[in-house]
């Protein structure tokens, strides 16, 4: 299907609906249905707030194709510089172990392996180094899991279901802490776009009224483990950084902004 009738039709269904990349899912809409009813379809879900990429299962992060559904959180291109600080931290230190947590899709965990392979990232081997992928949702483990089994690493990542690091053997190892975990304050979260409310999972947006429920969790976990040595790297929300950072003030978190100039990330050393 490819005629200019139709493209102006979804551009018009897109706009409606505040698309703001319109055009390139507009195209992506032509290349997906085969047919009119796959088309109405497609734009009847789209005028009743669902995105794109739940519409057709999958979604672009770190130039690469994921699967998703409504268990787990559409990757946003904010998160993707957390990608690139873990390859620095993981160039420039050794860790016996590195773990997503708060997988949800698999996304962060799955492009920083597929980078660390690459011979134009990293030259040496990561062979020595155990990868997890933890999740509290066992729905968000089935995604997680067949991304890692799409990309072929599922000899190299493991995915597990538990809370934050909880079950981990962690202690006297060096280890990368990757963290993206609900951050969005209550109050906040009621005031998220409709196709947020309605279709992404609540438990992988909201943090409790302060936004800071999970990081709490984790830093109680994190001096409960005994690890040889750790760097932190979480992304959390430009409103609650302040307090986020106090959190965690006693390995002096660094504040790092996201492409859009905003603080989105602490990195921190211990």
């Amino acid at each position: 299907m490819n005629n200019l009738s139709q493209l102006f039709e979804i551009q018009k269904a897109l706009k409606d609906a505040n698309y703001p990349d319109y055009k390139r899912v507009s195209k992506e809409i032509i290349e997906f249905v085969e047919n009119e009813k796959d088309l109405k379809k497609v734009l009847d879900n789209i005028k009743k707030d669902k995105p794109w990429e739940y519409i057709c299962g999958h979604a672009e992060f770190y130039t690469i194709t994921f699967k998703v559904n409504q268990n787990v959180l559409i990757p946003r291109v904010e998160t993707e510089k957390l990608v690139g600080l873990a390859i620095q931290e993981y160039k420039d230190k050794e860790f016996d172990t590195v773990v997503d947590i708060g997988t949800g899709s698999g996304c962060i965990i799955i492009a920083l392996v597929k980078s660390l392979k690459l011979p134009t990232i990293y030259q040496e081997e990561i062979k020595d180094t155990e990868f997890y992928a933890t999740d509290k949702s066992s729905n968000a483990l089935k995604v997680a899991r067949k991304n890692i089994k799409e990309h072929k690493l599922d000899e190299i990542i493991k995915a597990r279901k538990m809370d934050i690091i909880n079950k981990l053997k962690l202690e006297d190892k060096n280890v990368l802490l990757l963290a993206n975990l609900p951050y969005i304050p209550k109050e906040e979260y009621k005031e998220l776009d409709n196709s947020v409310k309605k279709y992404e999972p609540k438990g992988a947006l909201e943090g409790g009224l302060s936004g800071n429920k999970y990081y709490k969790r984790l830093l109680s976990q994190i001096k409960e483990k005994g690890m040889k040595s750790f760097t932190l790297i979480l992304e959390t929300e430009e409103s609650i950084i302040d307090e986020t950072k106090d959190i965690f003030e006693e390995f002096n978190p660094k504040v790092i902004k996201d492409i859009y100039e905003k603080d989105r990330f602490l990195l921190m050393r211990g």
